[in-house]
């Protein structure tokens, strides 16, 4: 995951988690951002976005629309970007870079 200058990495069944709160992995400090808005976690071979936040997440795949998930599981794929809160196209928008890769 990249956000910013934050540049962050999971391995097999360890978990990042994102949001507001100063104990999350990757740190968003906006209002729109619940405290602890995702997990992301990799469990046999597949790499799941736990979204918990009452805003939702917007999740798009490379080259692909921007989907809205909101209290679900969905697992990610390839690379794409992760936006709490707000699409991508939006001006104060938080987006969040991710790629799986496999090694």
């Amino acid at each position: 995951l990249r956000y910013n200058d934050q540049k962050k990495s999971c391995r097999y069944k360890e978990s990042l988690t994102i949001g507001r709160s100063a104990d999350c992995d990757l740190v968003i400090n906006r209002q729109w951002v619940s405290r602890h808005h995702a997990t992301i976690t990799i469990v046999d071979g597949r790499v799941r976005l736990a979204e918990r936040s009452s805003s939702g997440t917007f999740i798009s795949l490379h080259g692909g629309q921007e989907v809205l998930v909101r209290r679900e599981d969905v697992l990610l794929l390839g690379s794409g970007t992760i936006s709490p809160g707000m699409q991508r196209t939006s001006s104060d928008a938080q987006i969040i870079q991710f790629e799986v890769v496999a090694i």
